[in-house]
């Protein structure tokens, strides 16, 4: 714990120096599962952000169901967390015990009902789909029952396999192409009716309670990255602390910068995400780039897919279903 102190003291001190008027909107406990630190682990965490947080900064918790009964809660809504991301990912059992997860299906509903009591009235779950056990209507069950819970926000992401990843290895292969499609249409369209705003690619959300922090990725902004392995990004682009734990502990943290960086594309990518889209007149004064002598010929072979209007580029629902192939071609202008 020393150790992460000192950074995010020295830190945020550093900046506050450099500007008097500096205060932090959003704070995000992510990265792996920091709900199994003690209610006081977190607390004395968040502590030492309070002197820099705006009065109405949204303040999130990552947690599974299985590491926080209602006394923790309780303590950390108390200590000023006001959001939660709970790690649900499926209501069938069977399927939690596929992709290895330690609670049931129970465990997930006990756990909200308690953060409720808790006073958290700002949660968002997570659920996977287009696992390659899956049926479209094992997808629609587990999105029926996320619904009965009447929860502020829902990310929901398919799987992506990856080489050298538990699935990967173990030779489990990715769900067909023609249902993951077919399910993300029905996801986008059964959220929509019952009142969610699909207001990122994977992100879906009540009465505007949109993910903050997430924003702050999604429309181009920099950001602090605290403790092992964090990823940042500052005036001169994204950075990796240590991801070493026994050289972070005794060295200490240490940025390292990412070679070979293009923002002004990741700025592209990112804004396409989400329903909000590019502001061009903000990207070609951070880039110094003309967006339109640039990338006409993309948007001229996507004209049912990407729209351009009063100064903001956007992907249609259409677009979004094949934004990966979209943002292949402005790479390859870029």
């Amino acid at each position: 714990m020393q150790v992460i102190e000192k950074e995010i003291q020295e830190e945020l001190d550093r900046k506050r120096k450099e500007d008097p008027s500096f205060f932090l909107s959003t704070l995000y406990f992510g990265g792996g599962t920091p709900s199994l630190l003690s209610a006081g682990q977190l607390t004395k965490l968040l502590d030492l952000f309070k002197p820099y947080l705006q009065a109405d900064a949204e303040i999130t918790l990552e947690a599974n169901p299985e590491t926080a009964d209602l006394e923790k809660l309780q303590a950390l809504r108390q200590a000023g967390f006001n959001r939660l991301s709970v790690g649900l990912q499926s209501f069938d059992d069977e399927a939690l015990k596929k992709m290895g997860r330690h609670h049931s299906a129970a465990d997930s509903i006990a756990f909200l009902k308690n953060a409720r009591k808790a006073g958290f009235d700002n949660i968002s779950g997570d659920l996977m789909y287009a696992m390659p056990w899956q049926s479209l209507a094992d997808i629609q069950e587990d999105v029926q029952q996320y619904l009965q819970l009447d929860l502020e926000h829902l990310s929901i992401y398919s799987l992506i396999l990856e080489e050298n990843s538990v699935f990967g290895k173990t030779g489990v292969r990715q769900a067909d192409e023609d249902l993951e499609a077919d399910a993300y249409e029905w996801i986008c369209r059964t959220l929509k009716d019952h009142g969610y705003d699909h207001y990122e690619i994977s992100s879906f959300a009540k009465e505007g309670r949109w993910s903050r922090h997430n924003l702050s990725y999604w429309q181009d902004e920099d950001y602090f990255g605290f403790g092992c392995g964090a990823w940042g990004r500052d005036e001169k682009g994204y950075y990796e602390g240590c991801h070493v734990l026994d050289s972070y502990l005794e060295k200490g943290y240490q940025k390292t910068y990412m070679a070979d960086q293009d923002p002004a594309f990741e700025a592209i990518m990112m804004a396409l995400r989400t329903r909000f889209g590019l502001d061009v007149k903000k990207w070609q004064t951070r880039y110094q780039k003309d967006f339109l002598k640039m990338y006409q010929s993309v948007l001229d072979k996507y004209p049912d897919k990407l729209v351009f209007e009063n100064g903001r580029l956007f992907c249609t629902e259409k677009g979004m279903e094949i934004l990966n192939s979209i943002l292949v071609e402005f790479l390859e202008v870029s």
